[in-house]
């Protein structure tokens, strides 16, 4: 700093018999270099009074002299501007000191005050920002690199709430590969939707994306509820597409209906029930009559009163007719028979309908 300090004339006029004198200095700037600042002009000041003053005391205390031996004191009593800078230097820094210690160290804003940044600010009542421009945002909140750009949290309540008249109460964008929102629960709902009276929760997907996606390590993917409405619904419009397809990768059925009471699949249509590849029915199978013998019986069948037992014979064997085969609804039974005892063992292959 002391470099940037040029050329200083000074110049000390006599007035009287105590050997005052103005000084005056000429600053000249260098180019790139900064001027002199406030506080330095004020070290320079301050040291160059002390300065005059102790020079006065002294030539006080002497007896009369010639004006060429007081001016030749002067001269030697003058100090170089590094001299002076040290001299103030004290003093700046007792001063600096004693207004840190006297300054409050900085808080968060309270109740009616300014937000500030960088630190926390408390509140007991609802700060409120409120944008009365049509279509313009109320607050906008930037995060650089993967920082988040809005947190929020709450002990018991819900840490984000979001709510529109007309529009979405909460949107969430990606512009990259990353989620629009994400949800995340150690015991609860990562994500749930509620509606009145519309869709709780709405999925759209363009060109060949997905509408919903569920996913599961060895739970269920996506699961549905009603109470007593229709759990999962799918409708399209394409001549060849499936409302609802399932697919297992592995050795598993791709789709699986069950039902306590009721149907576990139910088939409507033009063409009900249509099947591409073997077809297992629980409730078929073979019964063997042997030699000599015109009946059979199968156990362990479930039967209703409407249950119809389809018969036939598996292997050719003279005069095995099958006559008749009669359900025993309360046993879970049916016997089936021959209209003679037959020669050699016979199979019959039987279905149950209904």
């Amino acid at each position: 700093m002391v470099a940037a300090l040029d050329t200083a004339q000074d110049s000390r006029s006599h007035s009287g018999a105590n050997g005052r004198g103005d000084r005056r200095r000429l600053v000249r700037r260098t180019a790139g270099r900064p001027r002199w600042t406030e506080w330095e002009t004020a070290l320079t000041d301050h040291a160059s009074t002390t300065d005059h003053a102790s020079t006065t005391d002294h030539a006080s205390t002497k007896d009369h002299a010639s004006e060429m031996d007081q001016a030749s004191k002067g001269r030697a009593g003058r100090r170089s501007r590094r001299q002076l800078l040290a001299r103030g230097a004290g003093t700046l820094a007792a001063v600096l000191a004693a207004e840190a210690i006297a300054r409050p160290a900085g808080a968060g804003a309270a109740n009616g005050d300014n937000v500030v940044l960088g630190t926390q600010n408390f509140e007991t009542t609802v700060t409120t920002i409120s944008n009365t421009a049509i279509g313009q945002t109320a607050l906008t909140c930037l995060a650089g690199g993967t920082g988040i750009a809005l947190s929020a949290s709450s002990g018991n309540g819900p840490g984000v709430v979001g709510d529109s008249k007309v529009g979405d109460g909460v949107q969430g964008t990606s512009f990259g590969t990353g989620r629009g929102v994400f949800g995340r629960s150690d015991g609860g709902d990562g994500v749930r939707g509620e509606s009145l009276t519309g869709i709780a929760v709405h999925g759209a997907g363009f060109g060949s994306a997905a509408g919903v996606q569920g996913s599961s390590q060895s739970g269920t993917g996506v699961a549905a509820f009603s109470s007593t409405g229709t759990a999962v619904f799918g409708l399209t419009s394409g001549a060849s597409a499936s409302a609802v397809s399932g697919e297992n990768l592995s050795a598993g059925p791709g789709v699986s209906g069950f039902s306590a009471k009721g149907t576990g699949v139910k088939a409507l249509g033009n063409i009900a029930l249509e099947v591409h590849g073997p077809a297992l029915f629980s409730r078929s199978g073979t019964l063997r009559i042997a030699a000599g013998n015109k009946s059979a019986t199968q156990h362990g069948v479930a039967l209703t009163a409407g249950s119809l037992v389809l018969v036939t014979a598996q292997n050719d064997v003279p005069g095995a007719v099958v006559r008749s085969a009669v359900p025993h609804v309360a046993s879970g039974s049916f016997t089936v028979h021959l209209a003679i005892a037959v020669s050699k063992a016979v199979t019959l292959g039987w279905f149950i309908v209904n």
